[in-house]
């Protein structure tokens, strides 16, 4: 069992959960709901206010759903990441060798977005495209002082990349989706930017933050961080707990299409619906003390990465990437602490308070 516990924080900047959506919360019923499309479907378009385009797979049923993912699998399959690893791990030395001779850095921008951003120019094969990503920042979208977003910069990109990109089975990810094949024609513009939107940004904002949160547990509880660093063997089990108790991406949109019973109660057909992930991997009634950080927790069967047809293409990638970045950091950092009061977002979940947001941990190599 973790050491310690959360800060107090202040209810009224925690984050808050949607509003005008019956939102699914247990366990069970998130999973049912993940693994009927006919009933909760994800035909619909996320994030008007920075796109005017579908992500693909990911805003599609079935049987649609299929075949843009398939185009996607090549990606992420065993074979294919293993071939990163390498490079994943070269990335991941010299983040860390650098915290390592500063003594000291912020875990999320220095370390987490460093080493996502440079695993991303590895699996896409972008190398060139690691600056301008860092100008984006942490967020996908950038988020202006009045908070509202602005995705100008993302669709520049996208329209540079596929006027640029020139098919090639065996290039860059760009290239490859440009040689790719749906119904025997080539994707459109559309289509192109949808698949290239998901896989940016999916692989971006989400893996940041399981590597922010593990590196602030880590730092923030000594007994964790020290029996990892003695049997870095643990660290995929570690890992799953990480990912159940943050729950990177915490909820997901559906619409209903046809009546339907919830917990929140029932649901007519064009009602919103809202999975909520976190608090199912927090549900009392299939995690034992689920708000504690159990890093040897197993079975571990939590939601992180969806259910049913639209579970997360990206998942082992995610794990390898975390897994190797945390492998080197206990390395070269076994006394890895906290080096001021992080900024952090907390949300209530069963009543427990839940870090979901790292916007700065200040951490120090001991």
């Amino acid at each position: 069992m973790s050491d310690g516990a959360p800060p107090a924080a202040d209810e009224a900047a925690i984050a808050g959960r949607p509003t005008g959506a019956r939102v699914i919360c247990p366990y069970h019923e998130v999973r049912a709901a993940a693994k009927d499309p006919a009933t909760f479907s994800s035909d619909l378009q996320g994030d008007p206010d920075v796109r005017d385009y579908r992500q693909l797979p990911l805003e599609v049923d079935p049987p649609a759903h299929g075949a843009y993912r398939a185009l996607l699998l090549p990606f992420f399959g065993r074979v294919e990441v293993a071939a990163m690893e390498p490079g994943f791990r070269a990335a991941a030395r010299d983040v860390v060798r650098r915290f390592a001779q500063a003594g000291r850095a912020d875990a999320v921008h220095d370390l987490a977005f460093e080493m996502v951003l440079r695993s991303l120019a590895v699996a896409f094969r972008r190398d060139a495209d690691l600056d301008e990503w860092r100008r984006w920042g942490i967020e996908t979208w950038v988020t202006r002082p009045d908070g509202t977003r602005d995705g100008t910069h993302l669709d520049r990109y996208l329209d540079r990349v596929y006027a640029e990109a020139q098919p090639d089975p065996a290039g860059d990810v760009f290239a490859r989706l440009a040689a790719a094949r749906l119904d025997g024609r080539p994707l459109e513009a559309g289509e192109f930017r949808g698949l290239a939107s998901l896989v940016l940004a999916g692989g971006r904002d989400t893996v940041i933050k399981l590597l922010a949160g593990a590196t602030w547990h880590l730092a923030s509880h000594p007994r964790d961080r020290d029996a990892l660093a003695a049997d870095p063997s643990r660290l995929p089990t570690a890992i799953e707990e990480w990912l159940r108790w943050i729950s990177p991406l915490p909820r997901m949109r559906r619409v209903a299409r046809r009546e339907a019973r919830t917990d929140a109660g029932p649901v007519a057909p064009g009602d919103d619906v809202v999975l909520d992930f976190l608090a199912a991997n927090h549900d009392p009634a299939v995690f034992d003390a689920p708000h504690e950080l159990r890093l040897d927790r197993a079975p571990n069967r939590h939601v992180a990465f969806g259910q049913g047809p639209h579970t997360c293409v990206g998942a082992h990638l995610a794990k390898v990437e975390a897994r190797i970045f945390l492998e080197e950091l206990l390395a070269a950092a076994p006394r890895l602490a906290l080096d001021g009061e992080p900024e952090i977002g907390w949300e209530f979940v069963h009543g427990a308070r839940v870090a979901n947001v790292f916007r700065r941990v200040p951490v120090r190599t001991g």
